[in-house]
């Protein structure tokens, strides 16, 4: 079962990396702006923001049963669906489809790989990201069509026969609101703005650079790798570090690597770097909720669901401000939500403390 879910993630993290580099070769077939057809990371992770939050407010039962049913069908669906050879707005009704999918696998995988422990969150998500830094690449050289064919057989293989319970007893606990959780929640939502920001807009950033579009699309396959060697090595650095450590250092690489992206020559080490210091950001925050805050699964489906928005949100305001001035000002664009992270990361730690010393 791990392994399947590993091979899933692997595949669902090529998928989404796809949507990035899909951007400006949509504009050039369909002659759309900017910001028109950055619309498809709006319309995914819209999609996803609703299954992430519907699956949270099941039992678990229900989650097991028809969430994970439904949301393996639509993300097929929706793979499906983009595979055709048809023009606007049908891809962005295709992305949302599988949105809505792959919002549900998500939660689930990230929920029962959490109750086996964080060495398994850090290995599917790492998969994730290998999966993710192979997608530019790939829709580089066939343009999308068979690709996404190819994948929706692969989704469909790949999945677990059955979804295991992984909390049966506290996840009937309601959810109760308080201060750290509202601080973890809005962590997430800039954290999820600055990684899709960044690897929505990549392609277009190198365009800017001047250059080509097959060039630009495949060298978004380096945030990507750099993202999962971040997450499998990030244990082994930081083995002594706790959680609010490896975010607040994490942060502050990353706004050092903002500037190196500034410059066409080193733009896509840039990127590299970028997802190599960011890797680690997700899974040390999950691991920091649940060494705070009770009731992990209902916790996650409310941090993975605000996550999701700001997935969806988030690039498109960076997509307009790109389109208002220059795709060159993409790292002042993402400063914005970085300098969010680490202002909520500092009141995450001074809340944890009270927490502990009530």
């Amino acid at each position: 079962m791990v392994v399947r879910c590993a091979v899933l993630f692997g595949l669902l993290g090529l998928f989404q990396a796809t949507l990035g580099p899909l951007i400006p070769l949509l504009r050039d077939r369909e002659d759309l702006a900017p910001a028109t057809a950055g619309l498809l990371v709006t319309g995914f992770f819209s999609g996803s923001l609703v299954s992430t939050a519907v699956g949270g407010a099941l039992n678990e039962r229900w989650a097991r049963g028809p969430l994970y049913v439904v949301s393996a069908v639509l993300v097929v669906a929706g793979l499906g669906a983009l595979a055709l050879p048809a023009g606007w707005p049908v891809p962005l009704l295709a992305v949302s489809v599988a949105g809505l999918g792959f919002g549900g696998l998500v939660l689930l995988v990230n929920t029962v790989m959490a109750a086996k422990g964080i060495t398994h969150v850090n290995l599917v998500n790492g998969i994730y990201g290998l999966g993710a830094a192979a997608g530019p690449a790939l829709i580089g050289l066939t343009h999308g069509g068979l690709l996404f064919a190819v994948l929706a057989v692969g989704v469909l293989v790949s999945l677990p026969l059955t979804v295991p319970a992984a909390e049966p007893v506290i996840d009937r606990e309601r959810l109760r609101p308080n201060a750290l959780l509202f601080l973890f929640c809005a962590f997430l939502f800039c954290y999820a703005g600055i990684e899709t920001g960044l690897s929505s807009w990549e392609a277009t950033h190198l365009r800017a650079h001047g250059y080509g579009a097959d060039t630009a699309a495949a060298l978004t396959s380096l945030f990507w790798l750099g993202l999962a060697g971040g997450r499998l090595l990030a244990p082994a650095v930081t083995r002594d570090w706790a959680p609010p450590r490896i975010i607040t250092a994490a942060l502050l690489a990353c706004g050092a690597a903002l500037s190196v992206i500034a410059f066409g020559i080193s733009a896509p080490v840039g990127f590299l770097l970028l997802g190599a210091f960011a890797g680690p950001i997700f899974p040390a925050t999950l691991a920091w909720i649940a060494r705070t805050l009770p009731n992990p699964r209902r916790v996650n489906a409310a941090v993975l669901t605000v996550a999701m928005l700001g997935n969806a949100t988030v690039p498109t305001a960076i997509g307009y401000g790109l389109q208002a001035t220059s795709p060159l000002a993409l790292p002042l664009f993402v400063l914005a939500p970085l300098a969010g992270c680490l202002g909520l990361a500092a009141a995450m730690r001074v809340r944890a403390r009270q927490r502990q010393d009530v």
